[in-house]
């Protein structure tokens, strides 16, 4: 389990982005793969199945009768965005995702997980708690003869403002 936690650890990519500017004015779904294959993307597994595909000079219909980890464009909108599966493929039926990449106006991003977004969100939340907690426990006073009351700044300027309002009359 320790083992799975840290290969998930250093997998994690979603604080980077990678792109090649020159590829960005010509990307297409046909050659949107070859992009995201490119040496320098972080992103990129270089013993996938399609690096296979590509040293034998096969077409990428032949991924469907490998096993072992591959990468297929799962949606484009051209021009701007194209969304890329790295998968691990079981049999020729049977597939298993691993991670998805979006890439916006050439950009490559790793999307998040959903354990990861609901992680950030918890958090989020939490902060916010936490944070109204820390306000209202500033204005909690105690003393053992009187016990518990709340005292809030505003209301001693108001007092005051009455006070010589009253003394003004």
């Amino acid at each position: 389990c320790a083992t799975l936690l840290f290969v998930h650890f250093v997998d994690n990519l979603l604080g980077i982005s990678w792109v090649d500017s020159g590829w960005v004015p010509i990307l297409n779904p046909g050659n949107v793969l070859d992009y995201f294959s490119e040496r320098s993307n972080p992103f990129y597994d270089r013993t996938c199945n399609n690096e296979v595909v590509k040293m034998q000079r096969l077409t990428l219909e032949h991924l469907n009768q490998m096993v072992g980890v591959e990468y297929i464009l799962l949606h484009a909108q051209e021009p701007i965005l194209y969304i890329i599966r790295k998968q691990q493929r079981q049999s020729s039926t049977q597939v298993i995702p691993l991670a998805d990449y979006y890439i916006i106006a050439g950009v490559v991003y790793q999307a998040p997980d959903l354990g990861t977004v609901i992680s950030s969100r918890v958090l989020s939340a939490v902060h916010g708690i936490q944070s109204a907690f820390d306000e209202a426990m500033s204005y909690c006073r105690y003393h053992p003869s009187k016990g518990y009351w709340w005292h809030f700044k505003d209301q001693e300027e108001r007092v005051c403002k009455y006070d010589l309002k009253l003394i003004v009359e």
